[in-house]
């Protein structure tokens, strides 16, 4: 089901996935999601999970779950099939039982924020929204360094120089993916010498081109987008040693596409490029673990499992 904010507000770049099955609830996220002016879809199981990443991944902000079944099988394979398409989108658990099973399988899963609805229902709806304002201020924050597309389209060599490279593959009928980075909170030479130090790990074939002093793209022929991770994770690597020069609110995003894969004209895939790292930006800036915890559960839960030690 995919649903749509009402009163005129657009939707289409944001999208909060729910996979909630308790009717109440998620009568309560529906409503306060669309008069956010977020776009909602609702998830069945991880086939539909796939069917959707696929259509709206490069929109997702938030996913949402519940655990009702410690031993659920089907939660298991759902978040674990997005945090492996998408690792850094954001996963919030909702919970009915404050018991030690539960945050386990929380922890299991790899959910860093929850929320506890186990008193009375008649405060489900101010606990949500209360949590979900956190989210929506992230999220719609319009922020002056994710407005990448007028730094790309102005820069007329760089924009050249990629759809030289994107016509080249289309003659040859070969892949091609491209690699947007933006960096914040550094100092200015930070992103030149990331780029010098990726000349250690490209070929001779691919490109590295500078937009401005924040921000750069890379043009790899031949490279299938199976195989993009792998390239980001070289330039994160890359980003790791420049750490002292970068201050407390660095923020290094990458973000990729593939032809045909993900569009077949420059356009396409820079609006795909610019979006995803708006996204990137909007979550990466949601700093949540396990924040619903009180000091009181916090300390119970201490006591019953020194699993527990390395997160507090």
């Amino acid at each position: 089901m995919i649903v749509k904010a009402k009163d005129g507000l657009s939707c289409m770049d944001k999208y909060i996935f729910l996979h909630i099955k308790s009717r109440f609830v998620r009568n309560i996220l529906l409503k306060s999601i669309a008069k956010a002016g977020i776009g909602i879809l609702e998830i069945m199981d991880q086939d539909d999970l796939a069917i959707k990443l696929d259509a709206y991944g490069d929109y997702i902000v938030l996913f949402i779950t519940e655990i009702v079944d410690e031993n659920s099988p089907a939660l298991n394979d759902v978040v674990e099939y997005l945090r492996n398409r998408y690792p850094s989108v954001p996963v919030l658990a909702l919970v009915y039982k404050d018991t030690y099973e539960t945050v386990n399988t929380a922890l299991k899963l790899g959910v860093k924020d929850i929320l506890f609805l186990t008193k009375n229902s008649e405060n489900y709806v101010k606990a949500i929204q209360d949590k979900m304002a956190k989210y929506y201020e992230t999220i719609n924050k319009q922020e002056k360094e994710t407005d990448l597309s007028g730094l790309i389209h102005e820069n007329i060599s760089v924009k050249e120089s990629l759809n030289f490279e994107l016509k080249r593959a289309i003659r040859g009928n070969y892949s091609i993916s491209f690699i947007l980075a933006h960096l914040s909170g550094h100092e200015p030479e930070v992103v030149s010498s990331i780029i010098n130090t990726s000349k250690k790990f490209i070929r001779d074939i691919d490109k590295i081109l500078s937009i401005d002093d924040d921000t750069f793209i890379g043009a790899f022929p031949f490279v299938e987008k199976a195989n993009v991770p792998l390239l980001e994770e070289k330039f994160r690597n890359a980003f790791k040693n420049e750490s002292k020069k970068v201050g407390i609110h660095k923020k290094f995003c990458l973000f990729g596409v593939t032809f045909p894969d993900d569009g077949d004209n420059l356009d396409e895939l820079l609006s795909r490029l610019e979006k995803g790292i708006a996204n990137m930006l909007a979550i990466n800036s949601v700093q949540t673990t396990l924040n619903s915890l009180s000091a009181t559960d916090i300390e119970n839960f201490k006591k019953k499992t020194r699993q527990f030690k390395k997160f507090f």
